[in-house]
């Protein structure tokens, strides 16, 4: 459901926001949900290797804490 982002700054729109809680690596886990929920069903092998890459380097960058 979508809720205000007061987490962020109240001045953003009401969204929903995909945030995986018990996970070693979130953002590559949220990729592979949302890709057998068909999200980004008909993109290119290209655009998978990006969204790959960049969830691999959101998810090392979480973990230098």
């Amino acid at each position: 459901m979508p809720e205000p982002t007061v987490f962020l700054d109240r001045k953003f729109p009401i969204v929903s926001i995909i945030r995986p809680t018990e996970s070693n690596d979130p953002a590559q886990d949220a990729v592979k949900a949302l890709t057998a929920d068909g999200l980004f069903t008909g993109q290119s092998a290209d655009f998978f290797a990006g969204a790959t890459a960049l969830a691999q380097a959101a998810d090392a960058a979480g973990h230098k804490h």
